[in-house]
């Protein structure tokens, strides 16, 4: 026995001591989070994350199976929801995480990197501010940030979340945490992908502030989890329509365990925007998705 070891405890990889709830954890995320954005994913990266879960595989020997079968050209329907998912799963698994605005940078270049580069141009900043159409907002967009802001906007963000000091998130805290994570996906600094990255940042976050995540919310309310990112930010005056984080705080209640709150879509819905469809602010009001005009 030694100051420096006061055991005869050896250290280990990490990776040898996930247990099968935490396997089944990070599938459940990667494949839920595909539903963000609408992507399917194939029976074969099903049967290899079962092959996982149960010990059979590890996760290395998982992402070489499903990589290789996609660069066979199989199921390409599914080619981007698959290596996007066994991405995500390997990112928890490592619980890589520092509290910097490169972090980001880094989840994105991690996740995409296995798909077209001038396409996801994988942890590349965007040149141009974007416009997506909403559903819940009867085809208007939320404002994004600019990208000659973003490097200011990440540091800001994550300038201000270093000095806080969380305990085991009273309503406060919890309030505090999805704001910083409501303004980092309102900056959208990537070509595509930004609600995916913001989601794993997220949780590697929670996991490295020592909470445990919930399988539901990510694994079967992906599509509100954006809609509520959208409405906390939101912000419509003339509508009367202004940002309102509780949706978020209701999912992460829910992520983190502390809720039962029932997580539908169509709460999230601004009907003032149905309603008089000229009053869209940040597209064309003749682009509304229904207009009673």
């Amino acid at each position: 026995m030694t100051v420096d070891g006061p055991d005869n405890f050896d250290y280990l990889p990490a990776s040898d001591n996930v247990s099968e709830a935490s396997r089944k954890h990070y599938w459940a995320v990667a494949i839920g989070l595909q539903d963000v954005d609408g992507l399917p994913v194939s029976r074969y990266l099903h049967g290899v994350s079962s092959d996982y879960i149960a010990g059979k595989i590890r996760l290395e020997e998982a992402g070489e199976l499903i990589r290789s079968y996609h660069r066979d050209g199989n199921d390409i329907d599914c080619t981007e929801g698959d290596l996007v998912s066994v991405r995500i799963a390997e990112l928890l698994e490592r619980g890589a995480f520092a509290l910097d605005p490169e972090i980001l940078v880094s989840i994105h270049r991690y996740l995409f990197q296995d798909l077209d580069e001038t396409v996801y141009r994988p942890g590349e900043f965007k040149t141009e501010r974007m416009v997506k159409q909403e559903e819940i907002l009867n085809g208007d967009s939320v404002l994004y940030a600019d990208p000659i802001t973003y490097e200011m906007s990440l540091r800001a963000a994550f300038s201000a979340e270093q000095v806080k000091s969380y305990g085991a998130f009273d309503s406060d805290d919890l309030a505090g945490f999805c704001h910083t994570i409501a303004f980092l996906w309102q900056i959208h600094p990537f070509y595509e992908g930004n609600t995916r990255s913001v989601a794993v940042f997220s949780e590697l976050y929670l996991n490295y502030l020592g909470f445990s995540v919930a399988n539901e919310p990510f694994e079967k309310h992906s599509r509100y989890y954006r809609d509520a990112l959208v409405r906390a930010i939101y912000r419509n005056a003339p509508a009367k329509i202004f940002p309102d984080e509780s949706f978020l705080v209701g999912f992460y209640e829910n992520v983190l365990g502390v809720g039962s709150n029932e997580l539908r879509r169509e709460d999230l819905v601004c009907p003032e925007l149905f309603d008089d469809p000229s009053l869209l602010r940040n597209v064309d009001p003749g682009s509304a998705l229904s207009n009673k005009n």
